[in-house]
């Protein structure tokens, strides 16, 4: 009896470990099936351990590199203070989860996904859903690449056409600088979970824009959203702290637009001045003899150019430069009336008009134009 048992346990003892070690890799392999489930498994039914937030150490904030670059401004709408761009959008993180051993897919050592099947890895695994706030309609993606390395490092790509809302300051019109700008935050997320940071491969400009406007620099930052928001959470309806703890990392895009002045000024501008060279020729090289009738019509012109071309512009609860000059315009044509009604009483009282010819010749003409230069030049100097 007693060998008998001691029989058994012998045999328990030889057993248990590679019954162990049977049920190890029975486990290792349904752990690396659930590893690779985070690659192929159905996009309708993701998996949650597979989109939830990568694991960092000492659970640091997921750093997403992340860099645009402008391909091309479709439009500028100055009375919708909207800009239309097309741009190029590249970022990279990283995601233990997404590892794999190149023997198991064909040796590959980069995965590339592009188009549907780009979206359709993008519905398996974790992104930090790039989005740009300041968007007034939601961008059109004309192409997506997703790349993972077999370490696990994600590259993402995209093309896309944005409308987007900025804010336009008409002060010094038509000689404006605007300063258009592109933000882009992860949604959802705070900073607290994911970072932006600058990518390796640099942002860029390559944009032509419209016809009445010059880029200038652009440049790039990076900072928080400060105060609160209502964030999508498992609290609906939880708001954001606004002591700034719960910030969202945001990059910023930034392109400077200059006016097309010389445009403007030749046909809209000059076509004003004209007409007041005209009615200040008119009115001081009046005949002596004779009524002399005031040029209603070049006052109308006036008018109808003026209004043009201030429709270019939205309503604003500001005043422009050009709104300055168009009213230093109508004070000369209120000036120039009131001195031909007092020439027009000195004629009928034949007495000789040659002191308000000079008046109007030495005078106003010549101070309308020194003035309006000179509002000019302070508007766009310290305005």
């Amino acid at each position: 009896m007693k060998t008998s048992i001691y029989l058994i346990f012998s045999l328990t003892l030889i057993l248990f470990p590679n019954i162990v070690l049977a049920a190890d890799s029975s486990s290792s392999k349904n752990n690396k099936k659930d590893f690779y489930e985070c690659l192929r498994s159905d996009p309708s039914e993701p998996k949650k351990y597979c989109t939830s937030l990568p694991e960092t150490r000492a659970k640091q904030p997921v750093k997403v590199q992340i860099s645009i670059h402008l391909l091309d401004i479709l439009d500028v709408d100055q009375s919708e203070h909207t800009w239309t761009v097309r741009s190029f959008l590249y970022a990279s993180w990283k995601d233990q989860r997404l590892k794999y051993k190149i023997r198991d897919f064909d040796r590959l050592s980069k995965l590339v996904y592009r188009g549907d099947l780009a979206n359709d890895q993008m519905l398996r695994m974790w992104h930090p859903n790039l989005t740009i706030p300041n968007q007034i309609e939601q961008r059109e993606t004309e192409n997506i690449e997703i790349s993972i390395s077999k370490f696990g490092i994600v590259h993402y790509k995209e093309v896309f056409v944005a409308k987007v809302r900025t804010n336009f300051n008409f002060r010094t019109f038509p000689f404006d600088k605007q300063t258009v700008t592109l933000e882009i935050e992860p949604f959802s997320e705070t900073q607290k979970k994911v970072r932006l940071v600058p990518a390796v491969k640099k942002n860029g400009n390559t944009s032509i824009p419209p016809d009445l406007w010059n880029a200038g620099e652009f440049s790039v930052s990076f900072s928080d959203r400060p105060g609160a928001r209502n964030q999508l959470s498992k609290e609906t309806g939880l708001w954001l702290s606004p002591d700034g703890s719960q910030n969202f990392s945001l990059m910023t895009f930034s392109l400077e637009l200059k006016r097309d002045y010389f445009n403007f000024l030749t046909t809209k501008l000059l076509v004003l001045y004209f007409f007041a060279f005209i009615l200040w020729l008119n009115a001081g090289f009046a005949s002596e003899e004779g009524s002399h009738k005031w040029p209603w019509e070049l006052f109308l012109g006036i008018i109808f150019f003026s209004l043009e071309a201030q429709s270019m512009l939205p309503a604003l609860p500001y005043i422009t430069l050009y709104n300055v000059f168009v009213n230093l315009l109508y004070v000369y044509v209120l000036t120039d009336f009131v001195l031909w009604l007092v020439t027009e009483r000195m004629r009928e009282r034949k007495k000789s008009i040659v002191l308000m010819q000079r008046i109007k010749i030495l005078g106003v003409g010549p101070s309308f134009l020194i003035l309006s230069w000179g509002i000019i030049y302070w508007f766009v100097e310290y305005v």
